[in-house]
């Protein structure tokens, strides 16, 4: 009976330090996912930023750009389903470019 005991000792007390490297692996690997999140969040709000200087300073028009998004995305998405999450970024996009626009010609 003490023989079964010790097995099962030693048997929970290397499944808990196999936990615990998962555990490690798993934080390391969140970690590593959360940094790369960041670097495409970052480099996207720089390209935006960029864009909405653009923006500001030439006229683009709105269904053009909707018509590219669609053609670009029509294999992926159903007609039906209205506007697509990159339609409404381009849309809130330009929309704050004009505004920007706007503000600089006012007296």
């Amino acid at each position: 009976m003490q023989k079964q005991l010790e097995a099962l000792k030693a048997s929970v007390d290397k499944l808990s330090d196999e936990m615990g490297e998962i555990s490690h692996v798993a934080a390391r690997h969140f970690d590593e996912l959360h940094d790369a999140v960041n670097n495409v969040a970052s480099h996207t709000l720089a390209m935006e930023a960029i864009i909405s200087a653009m923006l500001a300073r030439i006229e683009v028009d709105p269904q053009v750009v909707s018509n590219w998004i669609r053609t670009k995305t029509a294999e992926f998405s159903a007609a039906e389903q209205g506007e697509s999450l990159a339609e409404a970024i381009a849309r809130d996009l330009l929309d704050n470019s004009t505004v920007q626009a706007r503000s600089r010609n006012m007296p």
